[in-house]
């Protein structure tokens, strides 16, 4: 027995862990009668809809769960709703938005769908279960394709919290372009790591490292104004290479506030810092990889 799946529509829940509600529209091409017992989904993603090998081409997810306890029952003349959850921590949002690199997302499922069949509509005896097998609209395999447009996605990010963080479109992909920048970034992913874990100074400090590796293979000694004089050399306009390596260099003195040197009492730094620290190092470094050889 065969269902074929519509998504209907996508929202994000921010109370608790961040959720994505999935609410589908199930049709059905048979003369059965079925009454839904249970329906879940494994939940993949990808840029693309025409995924092949997708075991291989799209990102693992979790589970999507049935989101009520009660669901109707489907005919060939009728049509079932239903609403899967999926449970989304913010390691999770963040892979997604490195998946859909500032564009569509598609949602790929895979149903694992149990049903009672009926000898008619009402009837309160069951005849037999089955496994019924769910596809969407068109597709053949079992791994159903469902496109989330740019900007849908977007708002469903405010609603689940995650535009209160770092719902920043930064082009990095030039910065991983660059191997020279390779252990700048590995320290930036360091700092993304700590932010994520609630670890507040080393995400600056880490965040530090990432420039000072960068002024110090430019030839500085630290990442002042001196060491960004050298990395921001192809700047021909004078002004703006002053106003930027000024920026840098106190972008720098912030960051320094989460290094573990001796002397003066060491300043409390909290989440709003963090995320601050992580957003403009991000931000420096999107600009600096296109000055960069």
């Amino acid at each position: 027995m065969n269902l074929t799946a519509t998504l209907r529509n996508v929202w994000g829940h921010r109370a608790g862990v961040p959720k994505l509600g999935i609410d589908l529209r199930l049709k059905s091409y048979g003369l059965n009668v079925l009454k839904i017992l249970s329906i879940s989904a494994e939940a993949r993603a990808a840029n693309k809809g025409n995924e092949h090998e997708v075991m291989k081409s799209t990102n693992f997810l979790g589970y999507a769960v049935q989101d009520m306890d009660i669901l109707g029952q489907i005919s060939m003349v009728s049509e079932a709703s239903v609403t899967l959850g999926l449970s989304l921590l913010p390691y999770q949002l963040q892979k997604l938005e490195e998946i859909r690199k500032g564009g569509d997302l598609y949602l790929i499922l895979r149903f694992i769908c149990t049903a009672v069949e009926l000898a008619s509509a009402g009837a309160a005896q069951p005849q037999q279960f089955h496994e019924v097998s769910v596809q969407a609209e068109g597709w053949g395999t079992g791994y159903c394709p469902f496109k989330i447009p740019q900007s849908d996605w977007v708002k469903i990010l405010k609603d689940l919290g995650y535009g209160e963080h770092l719902l920043v479109e930064i082009p990095l992909l030039s910065v991983a372009a660059k191997k020279r920048l390779g252990k700048a970034l590995a320290h930036l992913a360091a700092a993304r790591d700590y932010f994520s874990e609630g670890k507040d100074e080393e995400t600056l400090s880490s965040c530090y490292k990432a420039f000072e590796f960068l002024a110090k293979q430019a030839g500085g000694t630290h990442p002042d104004q001196n060491g960004f004089e050298k990395v921001l050399k192809d700047v021909n306009d004078p002004d703006k290479r002053r106003r930027l390596k000024q920026l840098l260099h106190e972008t720098c003195s912030f960051l320094n506030l989460g290094r573990h040197e001796p002397g003066p009492e060491r300043t409390t730094l909290d989440r709003r810092d963090a995320e601050y620290a992580l957003i403009l190092s991000y931000a420096s470094f999107s600009y600096l990889a296109k000055l960069v050889p």
